[in-house]
């Protein structure tokens, strides 16, 4: 593809029907990006949370540490002064609580802005593929009248038929 803007119109059904195959696969992508990212910010508040509760804690008390959202694990604490944030992709930052804290609400507010654009992107997608729709309906309808107009003139006699011709 060129890159161009291509009018609607201009496209066969054909064309449609792929183009809105292509844009409900991307709508159902965004959709699950849209999943990924609203659990991403869930766990990044829970994690500030956590790393919250820190500040009214003492070294050497007993708490039990999450390993996966139902199993934990007993331990105790050895500092509340730092905390361990994984930054991704295996690689981890220490912080003071403060910090910690702060760090969870920037991502908290990071994730949420994407989720914002990507519900716009959401709804410009899907207006396209309403638009998409409407014409691709309309060429169909055409298309199916077209057909039902040469039918007709299939079926009609070619010349007028003459009454009592005998020999």
């Amino acid at each position: 593809m060129s890159g161009e803007p291509v009018s609607l119109g201009a496209l066969s059904p054909q064309e449609l029907m792929e183009v809105r195959q292509s844009l409900e696969t991307e709508l159902r992508t965004m959709q699950q990006n849209g999943v990924t990212l609203q659990s991403t910010a869930g766990k990044f508040a829970a994690a500030g949370q956590a790393v919250e509760y820190l500040q009214d804690q003492k070294q050497g008390q007993p708490v039990l540490l999450p390993l996966t959202e139902s199993l934990y694990v007993s331990g105790t604490l050895e500092s509340v002064d730092s905390v361990l944030l994984e930054a991704g992709t295996g690689y981890y930052v220490e912080r003071d609580v403060p910090g910690g804290i702060d760090y969870c609400r920037r991502k908290v507010l990071l994730v949420r802005d994407k989720m914002e654009q990507l519900g716009q992107l959401v709804k410009e997608r899907q207006a396209m593929l309403g638009q998409v729709e409407a014409v691709l309906e309309h060429k169909l309808g055409e298309q199916q009248q077209a057909a039902a107009a040469q039918q007709r003139a299939a079926a009609q006699p070619v010349g007028p038929a003459v009454a009592g011709q005998q020999k």
